[in-house]
């Protein structure tokens, strides 16, 4: 989970090539969001996606690192516990907070484990190998370009997404160097994702620049993710 999403306005796009996280099941009580549209894309030649949800802002997190930050080691980051785990630069600690997941200089990778009575509040955990780009909501490991924050008053959380404007980008970096299908997964929440809003996790700072400077998003097109997002 995050503690703050960063509100950075633009476009995104990609294709993982992993599967995705099991989706937790819909809820039984129909919505306005289960409703179909008019304006609903036809389907593809297999499967096409679910009912239009509307116009959503999207902005982008990431991991940060600890390595991109200069300046004395004057903030120390504790566990649950109160023990502390590494004392970093204040401008660090400050993106951690903000990201949610951070890289030691160590190797460890911390995450937001909430807030808590210690000298420096929210706490965080270490990460096992299981999950090298952070855990969202319910420990769900968080998948680059393919896992969302969202608001669960507005979206499910685990369920998937189609977004019409990420479908046919490359997506850049290591982590990317597929074409993206739109399919996202709502595996995360954050402070500041209210209302129609999805922040895209992008992996790495470098992967939001690009996917910015090429898309210039600040909103997308949101599907329940149908037949074509299974």
């Amino acid at each position: 989970m995050r503690w703050l999403a960063l509100i950075l306005v633009s476009g995104c796009a990609a294709e993982i090539t992993g599967d995705l996280p099991d989706a937790a099941p819909a809820p039984d009580e129909p919505s306005a969001a289960d409703a179909p549209a008019a304006d609903a894309p036809p389907p593809g030649p297999d499967a096409g996606p679910g009912p239009i949800l509307g116009a959503f802002i999207l902005t982008y997190y990431w991991v940060t690192f600890e390595a991109d930050y200069g300046g004395a080691a004057d903030t120390t980051l504790y566990d649950r516990s109160c023990d502390a785990l590494a004392t970093v630069p204040s401008g660090f600690a400050d993106s951690l907070v903000i990201e949610g997941t951070g890289r030691l200089a160590d190797g460890r990778t911390l995450n937001f484990a909430g807030t808590c009575p210690c000298a420096f509040s929210p706490c965080f955990t270490v990460l096992d190998a299981d999950h090298p780009w952070g855990t969202g909501a319910g420990g769900r490991a968080l998948v680059p370009f393919r896992s969302v924050a969202v608001d669960p008053a507005v979206l499910t959380l685990g369920r998937r997404y189609w977004v019409k404007e990420l479908a046919g980008v490359t997506m850049p970096g290591a982590e990317g160097g597929f074409v993206h299908d739109g399919c996202v997964s709502a595996d995360d929440t954050g402070g500041h994702i209210d209302g129609m809003h999805i922040d895209f996790f992008a992996a790495l700072r470098d992967n939001y620049l690009v996917l910015d400077s090429e898309l210039g998003l600040a909103d997308i097109t949101l599907y329940e993710g149908g037949a074509l997002c299974p």
